[in-house]
């Protein structure tokens, strides 16, 4: 007697999975890829095929995404995993632990784990037309992850790209290029590059007559 098995792709984010596929095409891609150790360049020249199993209202959202960070599909995909159900994000824990550890835990160009989950959760929330954003859906991303901070509420007052209005968050429209340089970041696992800060205008000295 013959036993065919039955190949099954599946795709988790840290213990929980997320999708799965029986499809041939698409495991053998997978294992082609990964036999030839070409993974990160032929997954990512695959953007299109690799979210036929996210929805599709949601493919749009996460392609203008990823466009505004200046990553690829899959980058947002393995970092963020988005969705348009709460809490919105699911963090990996990886990309977590990355980004942690090449960002001072004091200082300017510090990122408290409120700010990096809410800054992540506006700029998301924009793409899915969520218009209300507040410290405690930041904290629901962070309690997926395990995560906290005890000091969210000062960390976002003291944060220049983070604005609160009338028990909500948003991000300063001056600022901005700073937020989406922390989320870059975050999903290509480095430092932020910061934006250098804008010039301030010198008068010239005054001559004498």
């Amino acid at each position: 007697m013959v036993i065919k098995a039955r190949l099954m792709l599946i795709l988790k984010a840290d213990d929980v999975t997320v999708a799965e596929s029986d499809d041939p095409e698409i495991w053998q891609a997978a294992f082609e890829a990964i036999q030839a150790g070409l993974v990160g360049s032929t997954l990512k020249k695959q953007d299109e095929d690799l979210v036929e199993w996210v929805p599709e209202d949601e493919r749009v959202a996460i392609r203008s995404f990823a466009a505004e960070l200046g990553v690829d599909v899959t980058d947002v995909l393995s970092s963020c995993h988005p969705r348009t159900m709460h809490p919105y994000l699911f963090l990996n824990r990886r990309h977590w632990e990355a980004f942690k550890r090449q960002t001072p835990e004091r200082g300017r160009n510090s990122v408290s784990n409120a700010v990096l989950a809410i800054t992540l959760l506006l700029l998301w929330a924009e793409k899915i037309n969520i218009d209300r954003v507040s410290l405690r859906d930041g904290m629901s991303v962070l309690r997926a992850i395990s995560a906290s901070d005890e000091h969210a509420s000062r960390a976002v007052e003291n944060c220049s790209w983070l604005q609160r209005s009338a028990g909500r968050v948003v991000i300063n429209p001056e600022e901005i290029s700073k937020a989406i340089a922390v989320a870059r970041a975050f999903c290509l696992r480095q430092s932020p590059e910061w934006p250098e800060d804008k010039p301030t205008a010198q008068h010239p000295p005054e001559q004498d007559d």
